[in-house]
């Protein structure tokens, strides 16, 4: 597996959903497959350390988890809730995700709706990771709910909602070519509900922290 060839493979995910599953589904990429796991699995530790340092503020207990809100203790959780949490989301999220598939009339297959639900989910994954990144250079801890919002967090709310909604159009693009649908359930169970949730779920989640501000 050489650079180039790595960095296309994640290149034509991006770009091209629809070469990149009619092509690597039918192959054998498990290193591909492993790295795709360790990011999804870390950027949920990351996404729900995250929220849980925002309910600890919230419930007025954040100085309580001293240690979780500093960059070791938030990554070394992260790590580890991760490993857990993330592949047991993986397992759950990709079961969900043939479950659709057999909504929307298609041929159910749990193998090939795990690799899809991964794969959909890597570029939100990665942003994640990416940004946190970020943050440990530029704060002295993951959480200051007093500290002014720095140029980065404020360009990572477009970012990180643009990715989102950009992996209903990955999973949706694997979906229809790897797989025969109905095209009009297919549309409500994986584009319009996905849609919906995500709209109900940030909305409120931004309601809340507006007026807690």
């Amino acid at each position: 597996m050489s650079m180039s060839n790595f960095s296309q493979f994640w290149v034509q995910l991006l770009m091209n959903p629809k070469k990149f599953f009619a092509k690597n589904l039918q192959e054998d990429k498990i290193n591909y497959l492993n790295f795709a796991t360790i990011v999804f699995c870390l950027g949920y530790g990351i996404d729900r350390l995250e929220k849980q340092l925002v309910k600890f503020e919230l419930r007025g207990t954040l100085d309580t988890y001293e240690f979780i809100n500093t960059w070791l203790g938030f990554w070394l959780i992260a790590l580890v809730g991760g490993a857990i949490g993330g592949y047991i989301l993986y397992l759950i999220g990709g079961w969900f995700y043939n479950l659709r598939v057999k909504w929307s009339l298609g041929e159910g297959n749990l193998k090939k709706s795990r690799i899809l639900y991964l794969y959909s989910n890597f570029y939100i994954s990665a942003v994640i990771i990416l940004i946190t990144l970020l943050e440990t250079v530029i704060n002295p801890i993951p959480y200051d709910p007093y500290a002014e919002m720095h140029i980065i967090e404020i360009i990572s709310i477009p970012i990180i909602l643009f990715f989102l909604f950009h992996s209903i159009y990955i999973s949706y693009s694997g979906l229809t070519v790897t797989t025969e649908v109905n095209k009009g359930r297919a549309i409500v169970w994986f584009i319009v509900l996905p849609i919906l949730f995500y709209t109900v779920a940030y909305s409120t989640l931004f309601y809340i922290l507006i007026n807690y501000i």
